[in-house]
């Protein structure tokens, strides 16, 4: 039994908030629980690891998810004992005993050795590229993020984007379930690890974000991205129309005619909105133009797509993309 030391609850509460980014309420042990082990607290679910450093000198795998609950009833100032297979915290009034399993129950995850430096430029661009992230993919190229070349890219394969942050990484292709631990974290970015297998993003304090990548290779985005285009400035009032229109279409398209964005096919059903600049022609996803607005400062509606089909090109200052249009 370890003695109860008070303390407070914000940076241990935090660091399991943490850890839980990439654990679940149930599932294998190495699913639900957190190795708490010479003052940190290490976790891995089989394809993302995570390790935080914490005050508490503990030996236990505790169920994280319970964990937190608990320390969230917590006030500021807590105590937490370690007792055989379990935990007691407890707070004031406030106590829970928080199920745990030995520590010789968890494998200990180590991090890659660093061998780069980066910054939340970084962490920027997987937020713009956020969006795409999707569960349940087997396809590499819509389950995964592609690191290269200072650009980070994700495509469903209706949308792409290309967000670049311009620090030099290696090229490889890591799980799209990376982007919400990474991105729930807000403590700044530093160095970035490699190995055969696995990369890892350490934080200022030194703790850790690490994920396996695919062995498989991206397609050449290059044949998407680098297409002939006529760009020009988003016409006035275009994501005006967009929402404007978006309760009137029933099939989730707006259809543009000359300087014109309709909610169907043709005038006769439902609503437009006038917007000078379009062209008459393309149709586009509702939800996939709202999904690039902070990109598209400039657009060409008409872009070559795949197969003939026309696809409408974005860009800003730091990111470009494309939709494909309505075949």
């Amino acid at each position: 039994m370890k003695r109860p030391k008070t303390q407070n609850t914000s940076q241990l509460l935090q660091s399991i908030k943490n850890i839980n980014t990439i654990l679940k309420d149930e599932g294998r042990p190495q699913e639900t629980h957190v190795l708490l082990q010479n003052n940190w607290a290490i976790a891995h679910n089989g394809v993302l690891g995570i390790g935080e450093k914490i005050v508490e000198d503990l030996n236990i795998c505790p169920n994280a998810k319970i964990l937190e609950q608990a320390l969230s009833k917590c006030g500021q100032q807590f105590s937490i004992t370690q007792l055989d297979t379990q935990l007691y915290v407890k707070s004031g009034k406030f106590q829970a005993k928080v199920p745990c399993m030995p520590a010789e129950s968890l494998a200990r995850s180590f991090p890659d050795s660093p061998c780069a430096l980066i910054s939340d430029k970084l962490r920027a661009s997987i937020a713009a590229v956020a969006p795409l992230a999707l569960e349940g993919q087997d396809s590499l190229v819509t389950a995964s993020l592609l690191i290269k070349d200072g650009t980070i890219v994700a495509t469903d394969r209706k949308v792409i984007i290309q967000h670049f942050h311009g620090i030099n990484l290696p090229t490889v292709a890591i799980p799209k379930a990376i982007i919400s631990p990474l991105i729930k974290n807000t403590k700044p970015l530093t160095q970035f690890g490699f190995s055969k297998s696995s990369c890892t993003f350490y934080f200022e304090d030194e703790s850790w974000l690490k994920s396996q990548f695919y062995a498989d290779q991206w397609p050449d985005i290059n044949m998407i991205l680098n297409r002939a285009h006529n760009a020009v400035t988003l016409p006035e009032g275009f994501y005006e129309a967009v929402k404007a229109l978006e309760p009137f279409s029933d099939d989730g398209f707006v259809y543009f005619d000359t300087n014109k964005m309709l909610s169907h096919p043709s005038e006769e059903k439902g609503a437009s909105f006038e917007v000078y600049g379009l062209p008459s022609g393309p149709a586009f996803n509702i939800k996939q133009l709202k999904m690039i607005e902070p990109y598209a400062k400039k657009v060409d509606f008409l872009a070559e797509g795949n197969h003939g089909s026309k696809q409408l090109m974005f860009f800003s200052e730091f990111c470009r993309g494309a939709i494909a249009g309505r075949v």
